[in-house]
């Protein structure tokens, strides 16, 4: 029996490389951790494409997706993972809101409110962005955020309206994760 005590979501996004191959390895790196529970076959949204927001122009598309992850980490030590993740994949971080191979944004922790140098929580920005509420609201319509009191469904039908219908297009539906080949197998 699961004996993870945090229910986390995950936001995951790249715009380099083979996107698609790329979060497929994150969300089975996540998988494989001895702390989190993951299954990539129910705990995973469909993938989305978007334009990027914010830095540098002419930027190629990003492929996004959301993950529940059950976990007995803290938060701090669960970012620690995140950022680990990210290194063995390849990314490095530059410049702010710039091209990246993946990136891993820990977005809620059960209903947690933190704030610190290394962490905010909820994700501070999370509510603003499309291309995180639509993933996000396939796997967890319901889920409240603790600082707005709106759902993430509310949310994201609000990011919705604000946008008149946006760029974030479904390419791909809940099982992709499943059926892609992964990176280096």
């Amino acid at each position: 029996m699961d004996t993870h005590d945090h229910v986390a979501f995950l936001a995951l996004g790249s715009n380099q490389g083979d996107r698609a191959r790329v979060l497929a390895a994150a969300i089975h790196a996540l998988a494989r951790e001895a702390n989190i529970t993951l299954d990539p076959a129910q705990d995973v949204a469909s993938l989305y494409e978007s334009a990027p927001v914010g830095g540098p122009p002419n930027q190629p598309r990003f492929l996004n997706t959301a993950v529940r992850a059950r976990t007995d980490l803290s938060a701090s030590r669960l970012l620690e993972v995140l950022l680990r993740i990210e290194a063995q994949l390849g990314r490095v971080r530059g410049q702010r809101w710039g091209p990246r191979i993946v990136d891993i944004d820990l977005l809620f922790v059960d209903d947690m409110v933190l704030e610190s140098q290394e962490l905010t929580l909820p994700h501070p920005r999370m509510h603003e962005r499309r291309f995180v509420l639509e993933p996000l609201a396939e796997i967890a319509p319901h889920v409240r955020h603790p600082g707005l009191g709106l759902t993430v469904l509310q949310l994201a039908q609000q990011a919705r309206a604000e946008h008149e219908g946006g760029d974030v297009i479904r390419v791909a539906g809940p099982h992709w994760a499943t059926e892609t080949e992964l990176v280096g197998a």
